[in-house]
């Protein structure tokens, strides 16, 4: 949001005061008003303003507003009716933009979502298409060859169906990994839910070490579950691209906030470049922190490995501390 659509807005709320004033009662709604403040809700959904900071600034100017108009009204001989005529007039113009502003800014992030859902399908067609389906086309071909080899080179043959046993073995792991990022996460702690992730993508020349600090009960499952898929992602992209030799996974979990990073020593990257070809995991990252209302830092320089720093506030409800 900008400067100019701040003092825009409050120019018009001002003004929309001033009129029910002036005329002794309410005054319909501005069109004007409500397109201003949907730009406003588009502006900062899009900057990754989280709503709450558009209830604070309404409740900054209330009270600016309320204790300037009160303190001109005291001397008015009709200053109950008055004040009572503007508190009714502010809060209108103040609700109306606040309610088309989240209209927006909810529009936005189903959106973004919606995005986040098609990159993920393409993904994991990516992931069919290009690993399972090159294994079961290797497989196919080896057994052809065993069969063509059979009659007069067994040898050959032995060792052609050799070779597509172990296709159909990479094949099996591909799947695994594509399967268990299908998996829903509920039902398990966030630690839990990493170690069998890590389990199934680990391998033996990369050392994986996963911390936990904190009552992980404290978060929602919503939380949990959110940050698990935060937390795999980031470490399937360090595998995939980072080609390193380890990864550090920390968690800390504490009642108002859970915070979290992913370091990886591997071949690292430039944030501010263009991300590794296959790295759609990086904006599912950044837009799952968002809808969070958390934030995520990913930092990284070609040579000297990435991390990924993730914090979400724990607000929790009534029916979750039961």
């Amino acid at each position: 949001m900008t400067k100019t659509q701040v003092m825009m807005n409050a120019g018009q709320i001002l003004t929309e005061m001033a009129g029910a004033l002036r005329a002794g009662r309410l005054q319909d709604d501005d069109e004007t008003s409500r397109f201003l403040a949907w730009d406003i809700g588009v502006a900062r959904a899009s900057a990754g303003v989280h709503p709450r900071e558009s209830l604070m600034a309404a409740s900054v100017f209330f009270r600016a507003a309320f204790a300037t108009l009160s303190q001109r009204l005291q001397d008015d001989t009709h200053a109950a009716h008055m004040l009572k005529l503007v508190v009714t007039a502010l809060e209108q113009s103040i609700s109306l933009r606040i309610r088309e502003a989240a209209n927006s800014y909810t529009g936005i992030l189903l959106n973004k979502v919606t995005e986040a859902q098609m990159a993920e399908r393409r993904r994991i067609a990516r992931e069919l298409h290009d690993r399972i389906g090159h294994s079961l086309s290797v497989a196919q071909r080896q057994l052809e060859l065993s069969n063509m080899y059979r009659p007069g080179e067994p040898a050959k043959a032995l060792a052609k169906l050799e070779m597509a046993q172990q296709a159909i073995q990479e094949t099996m792991y591909s799947l695994r990994q594509v399967t268990s990022d299908l998996h829903p996460p509920g039902g398990s702690t966030l630690e839990k839910g990493l170690l069998s992730y890590l389990d199934i993508i680990g391998t033996d020349d990369v050392q994986i070490e996963l911390i936990v600090n904190g009552d992980q009960t404290w978060a929602p499952a919503t939380v949990s579950e959110e940050c698990l898929l935060i937390l795999r992602e980031a470490a399937r992209n360090a595998l995939t691209h980072g080609e390193p030799s380890a990864i550090l996974i920390r968690i800390d979990v504490a009642p108002h906030e859970l915070v979290a990073c992913v370091i990886d020593n591997g071949c690292g990257f430039d944030p501010d470049g263009q991300p590794p070809k296959g790295s759609l995991g990086l904006s599912s990252i950044r837009e799952r922190t968002q809808l969070l209302g958390g934030t995520v830092t990913i930092a990284s320089k070609p040579g000297r490995g990435a991390r990924v720093d993730l914090a979400v506030p724990i607000q929790r409800r009534l029916d979750d501390q039961e």
